[in-house]
């Protein structure tokens, strides 16, 4: 994609560019199709949108809870604190515009009186000057707001204005959609935990103070006694470790076909937790079983990978698509680090102390019949692909 400059008269100056962009923008929204989780459609509109625009800084904030939007994509930033902005009704561009469901355009953030002081000091230390921020709107609900930014005092420029409106209206049902899905995802897990805890509270702990009690009377009562009561012991434990099991089944996976995909969310989940990297998990294509060793070798490349981009990327963002084709299953892990070295080259047996982890990677992807790709990313960062063939559907 040619780079294309912010600012403007009018959409593209002539007919031809109009059309050009307008084919750009339908491009866009046919990538983003299928990100059923908020923050990986918001970074990926943000990598996209910052492309299309040419614009230093875009930005999504997406809807999360009933009265606040949290920066979820972000491309251009030079802080981390830009990424975990917030915003409440009223509060700087965002808030203006969860008021009033309008764009909101500024060409000088620190200084309009139309906006208060509560990111003054982010945009500052971003170097921001003209902004705008659009509403993305579905069935008369916000579910995001598009930010675009320049680190010049300025307008943004018609083009890009119009260019912004025109995908918040394309993207409004996608994430509209990925916002559902992931309450739904969280009240069925909520829902699930406290089943759990109520199983346990109201049945488990009940046989366990049985046998406690049984186990008294085994120590204090007479001989005659002991047989017996050491057989209800038995039953008891026996018992109470089927509820347990029973209890703990609801947080193995529903479906046989979602163990792949619980399995690496799980590994997502980890790598987010003890690194502090925002880590998201796609989904792609008909769930279904995957043959124990395919599943059991993608876990393993996804560890190794993680644990790599946790060590050496440098990175502050990790996205992981899992695909599921007719014969075969691909697994794409990106980031946004420092990139590969110079002259990288991936070998099955590597020279040196470097990259044994990759070609231990790349045997495992070959074990199964499969490949492993790795490549400098598009817009910055690695992006290594597995692909492993799982026969016809």
């Amino acid at each position: 994609m040619a780079e294309v400059r912010p600012g403007g008269n009018g959409i593209g100056g002539s007919e031809a560019a109009r059309l050009e962009d307008l084919e750009r923008l339908a491009d866009l929204s046919e990538t983003l199709i299928g990100f059923l989780d908020p923050g990986a459609l918001a970074q990926r509109t943000a990598t996209l949108l910052h492309r299309l625009l040419g614009l230093p800084l875009v930005s999504v904030a997406v809807r999360d809870g009933l009265s606040h939007y949290a920066m979820r994509g972000v491309h251009g930033a030079r802080t981390d604190r830009f990424r975990q902005v917030q915003v409440s009704a009223g509060e700087g561009m965002g808030g203006r515009v969860m008021i009033e469901r309008r764009p909101i355009e500024v060409e000088n953030y620190t200084t309009d009186p139309r906006i208060t002081n509560h990111f003054a000091d982010v945009v500052s230390a971003e170097g921001l000057g003209g902004m705008v921020a659009v509403p993305v709107e579905y069935d008369d609900e916000l579910v995001g707001i598009l930010y675009g930014g320049l680190r010049s005092i300025g307008s943004i420029g018609d083009r890009s204005k119009v260019l912004l409106e025109e995908a918040a209206i394309n993207l409004a049902p996608m994430m509209a959609a990925s916002i559902r899905a992931a309450t739904a995802i969280r009240r069925h897990v909520d829902a699930e935990r406290q089943r759990i805890a109520t199983d346990l509270h109201d049945d488990v702990s009940q046989l366990l103070f049985s046998i406690s009690v049984a186990a008294q009377c085994l120590r204090d009562g007479g001989n005659g006694s002991q047989s017996a009561i050491a057989e209800r012991i038995e039953r008891q434990a026996q018992e109470a470790t089927q509820r347990m099991r029973q209890a703990f089944n609801v947080t193995e996976p529903g479906d046989s076909n979602e163990s792949a995909t619980v399995a690496l969310q799980s590994e997502i989940d980890d790598l987010a937790a003890r690194s502090g990297l925002m880590a998201h998990f796609v989904v792609r294509g008909a769930i279904r079983p995957l043959p124990q060793r395919v599943e059991a070798a993608l876990v393993s490349i996804a560890r190794q990978a993680f644990f790599n981009i946790e060590q050496h990327a440098q990175a502050s963002m990790v996205v992981a698509t899992l695909e599921f084709r007719d014969a075969e299953v691909s697994l794409v892990i990106q980031d946004d680090g420092h990139g590969l070295p110079e002259r990288f080259e991936l070998l099955v047996i590597p020279s040196g102390d470097r990259h044994w982890g990759l070609a231990s990677m790349l045997r495992q992807a070959q074990r199964q019949g499969g490949d492993l790709e790795v490549r400098p990313g598009e817009d910055g960062g690695t992006t290594v692909r597995i692909t492993m063939p799982v026969g016809e559907h």
